[in-house]
């Protein structure tokens, strides 16, 4: 692959749209899988009076919830290194940081001073995002790149 300072004026503008479109990407299949996450998922607990309680199963409540918040994350960061120009391998691994950093915060550091903190959900978004990578990895070593651009 050539580097980026030999390329044309059009080669050069489409590489860089493409680095533009790689957060996008990455946004677009996170609001992709919450919207069926919406139809998967139990309805909120606090409805209107009135309105019937819908009782939801364990596996709704616990089990499903941990399994689409993987399958985000993981896809995440899949979206955004496979739709990067080069370096799919770096731009998986600061995706999955960002998303590790995320749910560190989201699921831990909240909780510390005011509740139980839940490691169970940050361990499983952590290893969706690092298996994300290790798949980037293992994928752009099986093409033969020992650079891993």
């Amino acid at each position: 692959m050539r580097s980026f300072s030999e390329l044309t004026g059009r080669e050069k503008a489409v590489e860089v749209v493409r680095w533009f479109c790689v957060p996008a990407a990455a946004v677009l299949i996170v609001v992709a899988v919450r919207i069926v996450a919406s139809f998967a998922m139990p309805p909120v607990y606090a409805q209107p009076p009135g309105t019937p309680v819908v009782l939801t199963s364990d596996f709704q409540r616990f089990v499903l919830a941990r399994i689409l918040g993987a399958l985000m994350i993981a896809s995440s960061v899949l979206a955004g290194a496979f739709v990067a120009p080069r370096y799919r391998l770096a731009a998986a691994l600061v995706l999955a940081g960002l998303w590790t950093v995320y749910s560190l915060l989201s699921h831990v550091l909240v909780h510390l001073g005011r509740g139980k903190p839940h490691y169970l959900d940050f361990t499983i978004a952590a290893l969706a995002a690092i298996g994300a990578a290790a798949y980037i990895f293992y994928s752009e070593r099986a093409k033969g790149d020992t650079r891993l651009q």
